[in-house]
């Protein structure tokens, strides 16, 4: 399923997503950055180029570049899996070949994984987040 690898996913999402409310904080975007971003640039970094990761100065946002289109993603109130979307939308923009998912790969663990984008559509991803878009 997993093209590449993935990365573990700091626990305490598994929690929101699951057991509370799944959205994005005001002032969250550091740790978007830190917990999703970054290990996934780091995760494609054989299949897109994900670079310039910045903070918005408000911390409500991130902007980004994937392959050479600049990406501008507003997170505060934003649901985890819109922003699986959302990620997976300017992937499929720059024409990579691969789309973000979050996987439970066992109880109470989350991982960030790169999956064959032709694959995404036929699979069932993390209980109560949406499979991504091709």
């Amino acid at each position: 399923m997993a093209v590449g690898g993935s990365f573990v996913i700091d626990s305490e999402w598994y929690w929101r997503i699951f057991e509370d409310d799944p959205r994005f904080a005001a002032g969250e975007a550091a740790r978007i950055a830190r917990d999703f971003l970054r290990p996934l640039a780091h995760l494609a970094k054989d299949h897109v180029a994900i670079t310039e990761i910045v903070v918005d100065p408000d911390g409500d946002g991130v902007t980004l570049r994937v392959a050479d289109q600049p990406v501008a993603i507003r997170c505060a109130g934003l649901r985890v899996e819109r922003f699986v979307d959302e990620l997976n939308r300017h992937l499929g923009d720059a024409q990579a070949e691969v789309a973000f998912a979050l996987v439970e790969s066992r109880r109470y663990e989350l991982r960030g994984a790169l999956v064959a984008r032709r694959d995404a559509a036929r699979r069932v991803f993390a209980r109560g987040t949406l499979t991504p878009v091709r």
